[in-house]
């Protein structure tokens, strides 16, 4: 059983792609359900793999929100400060007063030693024990209607594009599914795929509802802020 360092969506879909070709099983966990930026754990076939195998460590301050705001970017930045690469970082989630860092066993000891402050805001860290619930993504629900789930009709009714755009985006590689670029605009995408769309954001299509009256299909999407 190996375990890699944090991996963002792209290297992810890569890593699947490694353990098909060597022949391992592939698991992937950031720390909590939902996370971007995960740990890839490659096992053999006759062995399992659970949550708490995974070489994370979750991070927690609070700070004062009444004299001070902090971003996902001043924490970032404080983090890169210590010189330490993005790989050893997991997720960065901010709740009201409190931020959790989600951070690689190796190096989070020296992460809560050392990052004492993000801009003038002074932090305090400390390893949890058990990693509460995280929120829910902030994000916006709609509903379309498309003739088939070809790609460039997906694309063209979740960004509110002709479908001739649409097809022009997709053609001229600006279009990821699930992370990765796709060119084809005949492909067939499936339920939870998630789409982006350079300076357009990322929308996920989280249901296909079934046939309209009018012999068209439903579809749900989500839009993240």
């Amino acid at each position: 059983m190996r375990f890699s360092r944090f991996l963002d969506p792209a290297q992810a879909v890569q890593a699947g792609v490694f353990a098909r070709e060597y022949g391992a099983k592939l698991a992937l966990f950031g720390g909590y359900v939902g996370a971007e930026r995960v740990v890839a754990g490659f096992y053999p076939p006759h062995e399992q793999i659970d949550d708490s195998m995974y070489p994370i460590v979750c991070l927690h301050s609070r700070y004062s929100e009444k004299f001070c705001s902090l971003s996902h970017r001043d924490l970032l930045g404080s983090f890169m400060s210590l010189g330490l690469t993005r790989s050893c970082l997991g997720d960065i989630i901010i709740v009201g007063a409190d931020i959790y860092l989600f951070a690689h066993e190796q190096t989070a000891s020296f992460i809560a030693q050392s990052m004492l402050s993000a801009g003038k805001t002074p932090l305090h860290f400390c390893a949890l024990d058990e990693v509460p619930a995280m929120p829910e993504p902030e994000g916006t629900r709609f509903s379309a209607v498309v003739s088939s789930l070809r790609l460039d009709g997906v694309i063209a009714a979740a960004y509110r594009l002709s479908r001739g755009e649409s097809a022009e985006m997709i053609r001229a590689g600006l279009v990821k599914v699930d992370h990765v670029v796709c060119e084809r605009v005949d492909m067939i995408v499936k339920e939870d795929s998630l789409f982006s769309i350079r300076g357009k954001g990322r929308i996920r299509l989280i249901s296909v509802d079934g046939m309209t009256r009018k012999q068209r299909i439903g579809i749900t999407f989500f839009r993240y802020e």
